[in-house]
């Protein structure tokens, strides 16, 4: 049975549909071409990356009051301060104000992790791979960009 030529076929997909999923193609696709991130468009850099043995991250150290120090992960601080490192890498370019600010807001966190801190440090750690005696080890490279004490938080209150 053949169809009249004015029916329409019941299974076509309707053009504006190709028209749909040609854009959400382009849209994937140039980002990886051009390679710019503009979310939710992505150059898809996340995995494709090469690593080396040197990599930045910015960090805290909690300095105790007889001096021993240790680096407060972001991960043990409450969920507001997952992102943490966002701000962390503005402050090279930022005020002291700025500076502070942001520290002692990491401070108020790092308080409830660390009660015996005496200063809080934000620093730029160029942390590096490297083999010895068959076992690998990172060895941190800590650059401290700013610190500040409880003392400054009680001041801030007063």
């Amino acid at each position: 049975m053949s169809a009249a030529p004015g029916d329409v076929e019941q299974d076509a997909v309707p053009r504006s549909a190709r028209w749909l999923v040609g854009a959400l193609l382009v849209l994937l696709v140039v980002p990886g071409l051009v390679g710019f991130d503009l979310w939710p468009l992505t150059g898809w850099r996340l995995f494709s990356l090469a690593r080396n043995e040197t990599q930045t991250l910015w960090v805290l150290e909690a300095v105790d009051g007889d001096g021993s120090s240790r680096l407060v992960d972001v991960e043990e601080l409450p969920l507001r301060y997952r992102h943490a490192e966002w701000p962390m890498a503005d402050l090279p370019g930022a005020s002291t104000a700025r500076r502070q600010a942001v520290c002692e807001a990491l401070l108020g966190a790092v308080v409830d992790v660390e009660p015996s801190i005496a200063e809080l440090r934000i620093a730029r750690d160029r942390a590096r791979l490297e083999e010895g005696d068959g076992a690998w080890a990172v060895v941190d490279d800590l650059e401290v960009i700013h610190t500040c004490r409880p003392a400054d938080l009680e001041a801030g209150e007063a």
